[in-house]
C-alpha cells in the first residue's frame, strides 16, 4: 500500500511541496491532504490531490479489514470521499477514526490495462552488461506481492540510470543519506513513474540528490534519469526496478531482445537497445 493514514482529521494547507531535509520521513501529505467541511449536522471529508498521479483512496473497516469504499482521485483534484451525520464534528471523526482506516495506493483499477508483453530498455547505459542480483521471486526480499517480479541490477554507485519506457515522473524522493536494515526500508530514494498504461515503475536505492528529473516531466524510453545508490533498507548497491498495478501488485516484466523470458539471477545481461 502507497500509504496508510492514522491522523487525518485536520484542515489542510494546501502548500506545494518544498525541498525536504536530508532523511525527513516520508509523509503522506506529499501526496494528498484531507479536509472536513461541516453545515449543520452534515459532515462531509474531502481529499486533496497533491500527486501527478491518481490515485485510489481506499475505506476499510478497522475490524474486519474488509473494504468499506474505493474512490478516485484525480491528479490534483478533490472529490469527497465520506459524508456522515451528527451534531459535533469532533463526535464524527471520533467514530470514523475508531471504525475506519484510510489508505492509498498510486494509480487506480479503472485506469489500469497493463500490458504484460511491453518490451522494457534495460534501465542502465546502452552498451553496459550487469548482473541480475535478484529476479522474480528472489529468496532474498522479492517474494511479497509488492516486490514477487522486481528485479535487481548490480549497478554501483554513482552509475547512470535510464528510463526503461517512457512515462510521468509522478514522485521523486532524493533526500535520503543512509542504507541499513529493516528500519530504513520507506528510506530509499526512488523515481516513479506513470506509463500509458496506468502501470507505474519504481527505480529504488538511488543515490542522494542522485535525480535528474522533476515531478510533472513526461520522460522518454532510454532517457537518463537519475544515479544509482545505496539508500534504504539494502546491504549493497543496487538498482531495484519494478512495474505495479493497483494496490501495488508487482506486474513480470520482460526486456527487449528477451521478451517472454524471466531473468535469471546471476547472469550477466547487456543493453544492446
Amino acid at each position: 500500500m502507497k500509504g496508510v493514514l492514522t491522523a487525518f482529521f485536520f484542515i489542510s494547507c494546501w502548500v506545494l511541496n518544498a525541498q525536504k531535509a536530508p532523511d525527513e520521513p516520508l509523509s503522506y501529505q506529499d501526496d494528498l491532504d484531507f479536509e472536513w467541511q461541516s453545515e449543520g449536522t452534515s459532515h462531509k471529508l474531502w481529499a486533496v490531490s497533491r500527486s501527478h498521479a491518481p490515485i485510489e483512496v481506499l475505506l476499510t473497516d478497522r475490524s474486519s479489514q474488509a473494504e468499506v469504499r474505493s474512490v478516485l482521485l484525480p491528479s490534483f483534484e478533490q472529490i469527497m470521499v465520506l459524508e456522515m451525520t451528527g451534531p459535533e464534528l469532533e463526535a464524527v471523526r471520533a467514530k470514523i477514526r475508531d471504525s475506519l482506516q484510510i489508505g492509498y495506493y498510486f494509480g487506480h483499477p479503472d485506469l489500469i490495462k497493463a500490458d504484460l508483453n511491453y518490451p522494457y530498455l534495460f534501465p542502465f547505459r546502452k552498451g553496459k552488461k550487469y548482473e541480475v542480483s535478484q529476479g522474480f521471486n528472489g529468496k532474498t526480499s522479492h517474494h511479497s506481492e509488492q516486490s514477487r517480479y522486481a528485479i535487481d541490477f548490480q549497478l554501483n554507485v554513482g552509475e547512470p540510470v535510464f528510463a526503461a519506457r517512457p512515462g510521468l515522473v509522478v514522485k521523486v524522493v532524493d533526500w535520503f543519506t543512509k542504507q541499513g536494515g529493516p528500519e530504513l526500508r520507506n528510506a530509499a530514494n526512488r523515481i516513479v513513474v506513470l506509463h500509458d498504461d496506468g502501470t507505474i515503475a519504481s527505480y529504488v536505492h538511488l543515490q542522494f540528490q542522485g535525480s535528474l528529473v522533476a515531478e510533472g516531466q513526461q520522460i522518454a524510453a532510454g532517457e537518463k534519469i537519475g544515479f544509482s545508490g545505496l539508500t534504504g533498507y539494502t546491504n549493497g548497491p543496487h538498482l531495484h526496478f519494478v512495474v505495479r498495478k493497483e494496490r501495488d501488485q508487482a506486474i513480470p516484466v520482460y526486456f527487449t531482445g528477451y521478451e517472454g523470458k524471466a531473468l535469471k539471477q546471476g547472469k550477466r545481461y547487456k543493453r544492446n537497445h
